[in-house]
């Protein structure tokens, strides 16, 4: 786990067709590596993970655009990021080897989120924001490097050169 909350909750949906947290379960299962969320998903009711699903895809069109250069459409910045910017309505406390949550109620995880996303798009990381130019890839990723064209050299990386070489060989 190195790469921002932020994308990592865009990076969810890394194609149409695929959802790592298209349910309650799975979605709690994800946020296990941040003790934090996964604290707060706990308080989660299976009638909120709508709203979740539509908080991430707001987040990845954001983080799409800015990859692109190109400022964010007003509605998905603001509903990505507005419950970051709330008060929020948990408490956090010291808690043996770290931190706990306390009193998390179903806001959380949208205020969690939203936190993620604020911190992303305002820290240095955003300028080094890049997305995947695999085919049909939705990921997005940071890296210093400018020729750094794909999510994962290793998936689609190696579907851009299994497809080159295709093209070649015909």
């Amino acid at each position: 786990m190195t790469e921002p909350l932020a994308l990592a909750f865009a990076n969810t949906r890394s194609s149409p067709g695929r959802d790592r947290i298209a349910t309650v379960e799975r979605f709690r299962a994800w946020a296990r590596p941040w003790p934090a969320l996964a604290a707060c998903v706990t308080a989660t009711p299976p009638g909120a993970l709508p709203e979740v699903l539509a908080r991430r895809d707001a987040t990845q069109v954001v983080l799409h655009h800015l990859a692109a250069g190109e400022a964010p459409p007003a509605g998905e910045l603001a509903f990505a990021t507005a419950p970051g910017l709330a008060r929020a309505e948990f408490r956090v406390r010291p808690a043996a080897g770290g931190v706990a949550v306390d009193d998390a109620g179903p806001e959380a995880v949208p205020q969690v989120l939203g936190r993620a996303v604020v911190d992303f798009l305002l820290g240095p990381q955003i300028a080094h924001l890049r997305r995947c130019q695999g085919g049909g890839c939705h990921k997005v990723f940071v890296s210093a490097r400018a020729d750094r064209r794909w999510c994962d050299s290793k998936v689609c990386g190696n579907r851009a050169r299994v497809a080159a070489h295709a093209r070649r060989s015909r």
